[in-house]
């Protein structure tokens, strides 16, 4: 019995000596911001032998995947690098804290909370197991505890220090589905260096006839204008096709080419053929848009871009006595001018949600070769969103678009309709909008929806009015 007592005894004394060997000081797990599937682990390692110790694995039961990372510095940006072994110098010790090494605890089994306890067990490459209990706190906390680390970083001024404290804090932002605009939204916002995305984007709108001012008027008091032919309804159809290239991390350029599909239905109001309808359509090719995107601040950007008049101005189709004819304005694809749109972009993310605004404004230069230019126009929009899951996130928002008339006049028109009158074409009209946006897992993907209606229209009239519009996005970024 003794012998075996000494045994066990001996046994105790080195496994005790072995663990002093090892010493983990302060192991904190930062509390997790619900929307997050990833959190950060901080803790200081004492190495009291005479050997190095190099870890190489991390594990936990509480958390499907464990990594060690470094912050690094690359061409002023904070970049977080993935370490596959950490070494800890005999006789020495190792600080994990923010904006130096630190661990990565990622997609957690269930939510964790404050106070929780959760086991970390590290590997050596010698085999060994280092086991200790790491407890989540709530990053002001943490913050305090370790206010001693973050003075000690000499070769970083303050000012650099929030600046990169920004960017960790983007780069987090970045995985989340809100991040990017509500896809109705127009234009995009900057990328990381040297990036390509591309996009496609499809949107549809249903249009019904008619509105004069802020009321709804039928076919009479259209013939009552002396009109002999009424639109009825109108569908239009959009295939936006993009790309973006990041010149640095101020700089985006972009390249946005649509194919559009417009079809619209007229219905005779006096004379021969009376009470009958007709569908006369276009499609082809629009306009081509070359923008630049600068990145002014972390939430605001400004957009300048150039449309080139590539779309025809002066699509045909048969009348309702099968002469082919010149399309009205609404009908056509292209401008057939050089147009310039100003835009500014704002974004504020906070932990559970987001909103943003986005300004446009179109100026038309000089008259297309049918002698005649589309009225410039003023865009807003306002949007929130939030997150429902790491993959999904749903926005709210209105759009506001004051259109000016048509200026001049086409060598084509007619008086038969109101579509090309030149004085019914101006409007201000407010829209409501309700959006989702998805991450597809493991990819660089998004997909985006976004549909609404008009809650509000003062229009100079009559002309057709929007009944239903909806949007379907995708990106990848290379």
């Amino acid at each position: 019995m003794k012998k075996i007592l000494c045994i066990i005894a001996f046994i105790f004394i080195t496994n005790a000596a072995n663990a002093l060997d090892v010493i983990i000081e302060s192991p904190t797990v930062r509390l997790m911001p619900p929307s997050t599937n990833m959190t950060a682990g901080y803790f200081i390692i004492s190495n009291n032998s005479n050997k190095d110790i190099v870890l190489v694995e991390v594990n936990s039961s509480k958390f499907k995947t464990i990594e060690m990372h470094n912050t690094v510095k690359e061409n002023d940006v904070m970049k977080m690098v993935k370490q596959n072994s950490i070494t800890i110098p005999a006789n020495s010790k190792l600080e994990f804290k923010p904006m130096s090494y630190h661990l990565m605890l990622m997609m957690p089994k269930k939510k964790i909370i404050e106070n929780e306890e959760i086991d970390v067990i590290f590997k050596t490459k010698k085999g060994k197991k280092i086991s200790t209990t790491f407890k989540v706190k709530k990053m002001n906390a943490h913050k305090q505890k370790h206010e001693h680390s973050m003075k000690n970083m000499k070769n970083m001024k303050n000012m650099k220090n929030m600046k990169n404290m920004k960017n960790m804090k983007h780069m987090k932002y970045m995985k989340r589905p809100d991040y990017v605009f509500p896809v109705g939204v127009k234009g995009g916002k900057n990328m990381m260096s040297k990036k390509i995305m591309f996009g496609y984007k499809y949107g549809h709108m249903d249009m019904g006839c008619c509105k004069d001012s802020t009321s709804t008027v039928g076919q009479s008091f259209i013939q009552g204008l002396g009109y002999t032919m009424a639109p009825t309804e109108m569908e239009m159809d959009m295939h936006m096709f993009s790309a973006m290239y990041a010149i640095n991390n101020k700089f985006t350029v972009m390249a946005m080419l649509p194919y559009v599909k417009k079809e619209m239905q007229m219905q005779k109001l006096s004379g021969m053929n009376t009470g009958k309808f007709h569908k006369t359509s276009s499609s082809g090719i629009g306009d081509l848009s070359i923008a630049g995107l600068y990145k002014y601040s972390g939430k605001s950007t400004f957009k300048l871009s150039l449309s080139l008049p590539i779309g025809d101005d002066d699509e045909k189709d048969l009348n309702m006595m099968g002469a082919l004819k010149t399309l009205p304005y609404p009908m056509q694809i292209g401008s057939g001018t050089y147009d310039v749109t100003l835009g500014y972009s704002y974004q504020n993310i906070k932990q559970d949600w987001s909103y943003g605004a986005q300004l446009n404004f179109v100026k038309r230069f000089d008259y297309n070769s049918e002698d005649w230019r589309y009225g410039d126009r003023r865009e807003a929009s306002v949007w929130a969103a939030k997150p429902l899951s790491n993959l999904v996130s749903v926005s709210f928002g209105l759009d506001a678009e004051h259109q000016d008339n048509v200026k001049g006049k086409s060598s084509q028109r007619n008086n038969m309709t109101p579509t090309w009158n030149e004085y019914f074409h101006s409007h201000f009209r407010v829209s409501a909008n309700i959006g989702l946006n998805f991450i597809l897992p493991k990819s660089k993907s998004r997909i985006g929806i976004q549909c609404g209606k008009p809650v509000y229209e003062d229009v100079d009239g009559p002309q057709m009015s929007p009944d239903f519009k909806c949007n379907f996005g995708i990106s990848s970024m290379m």
